[in-house]
Parts: C-alpha cells; structure tokens; sequence
C-alpha cells in the first residue's frame, strides 16, 4: 500500500498570478482574470473530489471544461491522463473519473460510468462505480500523455509532478516569459508541446487565448490578432505551409516571439522564419523536445542564428544532454551517437494500464532514441536510432539519405522494406522525385533496382505533426494498401 501525502501543482494561484491580471481569453469580448479563473478551477475541484488520488480522464482538447479539469485535478493531486474516452483506454486505465470532450459521453454508462451531479463550465463529469476498486497510484503521478507514436492505443508516458514543475520553470525562464505575454493554444494542448505552452505562460502569470482553430486558418489568425497574442509555438508542417497571406497576418498582430518543435526544420525555412522575425523586432526559437522529457530538452537562442545553423541548441536549465557511442554507419558524423538526457521533467516510465501507475520512477537517464553530436555544447540531430538499417550489407541511415536529396517543396519519405528494397515515397512533383531515387541509388551505390519510387498525394503523419514511418513501413509492404497514392 502506498501511505503518502500526495504532490500537487497549482498553476493559477501563485506569486506570479495577480488576481486582477488577464489569465484566459474565451473569445475577444470574454476575458478572465486569474482571480475568476481561480474561482472556476475551485468550482471544477469540486466536482473531483475523492478519498484518495484519482486519476482523472481528459478526453477533450482546447476547450474550458477541459482545461478547468486539468487546472483542478493538479491542485487536488490528481493524476490527469489526456486520452481517448475508448473502452480499450477506460478497461485499461480505470479512471475514477472520465471529463468528456463537448458533446461526448454517450456509451459511459456502458463501460460503468455515470453521470455525477456537478458539472464543469456546463459538461457532464462522469465517475466509474465505486463497487469496483482501482489500483494504487505513485502519489508523484502527474500526467499521463500519448506519445505521438501511441496515440489511441493505452501505451502511455508516465510524468511526475516534480518534472512538470521544474520542466515548466526551466522553459519559462530559457525563453524569458513574463506575465507581459499572450499564447494562443495554437497547438493541442493535450500532447507535451502544446500542454507546455498552457502551462508556462499561467506559470509566467501571462496569459492565454483559448481557441481551437487550425493554426494555419483565417479563425485562428483572427483570434490570435483580436486577443493581442504575442507569441505563436507550431511544428515545421505548419510553418511549412506558411504563405504570404500568413506573412501579411503576422506583421498585422503583435507577435513577437514563435517556438518550433517536433520534427526537423529544414535550414532554409529555419532561415527564413529567423529572418522574418528578426525583422519585426521579435525572436524565433529553434527547440528539441519529447513527450518523455515532459516537453523541451534543448533550445537555441535567436542570437545564436544563422551561425549555429542546423543545432537545436543547447540543454534547458538544469539539464545535460550528453552522446553515448555506438555502431557507426555509412556517412556517420564525427562524434555523433546516442543522445541522452538527464534533467527536470525525465518521465517516470510508460504505462500500458492500471497496474503500471503504483509504480515509483524508473527512469534516471532518458535515452531520447535520437542519434546527434555536441559541438561546444550545441547539439546536432542526425536521426533516429531505429532508422539505422542494413542495405546490401552496409549500415545506412535512412534519416541521412532524406536529407541529402531533399528539395524545398517536395515532402518525401525514404523507407526500407523486404529485400533490401528502399522506398522513396513522395508528395510533390513527379519529376523532382525520381531525380531523387537516382540520386539516391548513386548516394548508395546499389543497383536501381534496389530504390523503388511511390508518389502519393500527402504523406501521413503523427498527431505531433512528424511523418508517420510506421505507417510508410507497412503500406510499402502491400502494393495499393493503406497510402492515399496520387493518380
């Protein structure tokens, strides 16, 4: 039995929080002052209140129920697991309590679930039946979050609370937020990047625009320009996607600072995008992170642009990012090796069920499972280590080849499937591709045949915005399956 007092974090009452300041924009004639939100997250804790620690279900996303749940359960102690209401998720979790996404909750009552008589901010808040006993939770036991490889599946990254707050402090004070600044939930904040933006700027005492909307639409750059936000964190599809209408947008709103995290940016966008603010008096951060490091591992200065070009920068405070060696491969980098980190917001372990959330940390040191160099401190990703593979006998990366042929445009994937076979598959210009199949049969040396071509109309991808290679991997497998392949 586990006999401790358990942790808790309160994100809206503290020294930086004034009472009167603006803590949520609702819509830009709705505001609430951290004083009002204080007082809702109270209302909230009510309808969460139990014998011991909980864990709470938060199937919603960038809505006020669920975010007055989240804010409510971390100053009750609670642990908040932002999953999918699936009856695969609620048999393997067995949640005390269950806070629908708006309009959800049918079929709860089903899986042993029952509506309560308290509400949050108007949703339904349901509770399982108390006939049947959960297992113990490590009062340390924070957050449950899906890793973007995961996600709708009960695997689940275990985070503490002591992470969570020295994770937030650490990001606050490398990107120097005040309560001065505003943040648009431009990104889910059920997924690490997104949530670390909720919660550092209600850490910072800033505030935050609620909204929903695609980062990329006219109703978010509406939102984001009426409520003053100024700040904008997006992951590379997005800043990808980037036109002149959003060009024209940004210089109309007051934003002067925007993060990057999650998939490598291209060096030319990166460029462009630091030159773009640059211009406007603003900042843009470059920054490397993973949802088992609770949210950001390194950033890299705006200062430290165009010379370390190609870095993610260097370790959060507190933090050490360290490259173990291992086999080298074909056009290995001098140095490079397993990137490790040891620092505030480790994760616990995973979780694949109840059972698993007794446990203490099992984590010291993270393996990120990412392959880089450090040079003067400043770290270079190469790739991941999975995606070292054996082409005719010779040890190649695959995250190498993408890099070496890649055009501005053209998204592509490289993938190795049966008989040493590689599979470029592209969402761009026909043309443009098969140039690079060639040039990827030259980089490799190997018969033509070896590199086959697949052109389909979008590339899938993860709910972090990264490209979905478990998905490429298996469809390359079945000629026609599963891939969305242009005509």
């Amino acid at each position: 039995m586990i006999h401790m007092v358990p942790a808790t974090l309160d994100l809206v009452t503290h020294d930086n929080a004034r009472r009167t300041s603006p803590a949520l924009h609702l819509d830009a004639h709705t505001v609430l002052s951290y004083g009002e939100l204080s007082e809702l997250v109270g209302e909230a804790e009510q309808a969460l209140r139990h014998d011991g620690k909980a864990l709470v279900l938060c199937a919603g996303d960038r809505d006020l129920p669920t975010l007055l749940a989240y804010l409510a359960a971390l100053r009750l102690g609670h642990t908040v697991a932002f999953l999918t209401a699936t009856a695969e998720n609620l048999s393997a979790y067995q949640p005390e309590f269950v806070v629908p996404a708006p309009g959800g909750g049918t079929g709860l009552a089903e899986l042993g679930y029952h509506p309560t008589a308290r509400e949050i901010a108007g949703a339904t808040v349901f509770s399982r039946d108390g006939s049947r006993p959960a297992g113990e939770i490590f009062p340390g036991t924070a957050l449950l979050l899906a890793t973007s490889g995961s996600t709708g599946s009960p695997k689940a990254v275990r985070l503490s609370y002591r992470g969570l707050a020295d994770n937030t402090a650490a990001v606050v004070r490398a990107l120097g937020v005040t309560a001065a600044e505003r943040a648009p939930t431009t990104l889910p904040i059920r997924h690490a990047f997104g949530l670390s933006v909720l919660n550092t700027h209600l850490l910072a005492g800033a505030s935050v625009a609620l909204t929903g909307h695609s980062p990329l639409s006219l109703a978010m750059w509406d939102d984001l320009i009426r409520s003053g936000a100024t700040s904008f964190a997006a992951v590379p599809m997005t800043y990808a996607a980037f036109g002149p209408a959003h060009l024209n947008l940004l210089e109309r709103s007051r934003v002067r600072t925007m993060t990057h995290s999650g998939a490598r940016l291209g060096e030319e966008l990166t460029v462009r995008l630091a030159d773009t603010m640059r211009r406007l008096n603003g900042r843009f951060f470059v920054m490397y992170g993973q949802t088992e490091a609770t949210s950001r591992i390194a950033r890299l200065d705006p200062a430290d642009l165009p010379h370390r070009l190609g870095s993610v920068g260097t370790a959060m405070p507190g933090g050490t990012i360290t490259i173990q060696p291992m086999p080298s491969h074909a056009r290995a980098v001098p140095g490079e090796g397993a990137v490790h980190y040891r620092g505030p917001g480790v994760m616990l372990g995973y979780a694949s069920g109840r059972a698993d959330l007794a446990r203490d940390a099992e984590v010291d040191v993270l393996d990120t499972g990412d392959l880089g160099y450090l040079r003067d401190g400043y770290l270079y990703l190469t790739g991941r280590s999975k995606r070292i593979v054996k082409v005719l006998g010779v040890r190649t990366s695959l995250d190498d080849l993408e890099r070496m042929v890649e055009r501005p445009g053209h998204p592509l994937a490289v993938v190795c499937g049966a008989d040493e076979v590689m599979h470029l598959v592209g969402a761009g210009d026909r043309a443009v591709h098969e140039q690079q199949r060639r040039d990827l049969v030259e980089l490799l040396g190997v018969p033509s045949r070896h590199v086959v071509f697949r052109q389909v109309r979008s590339l899938p991808r993860t709910s972090g915005g990264k490209i979905d290679y478990r998905t490429l991997a298996a469809a390359t497998e079945v000629r026609g399956g599963s891939l969305d392949e242009a005509d």
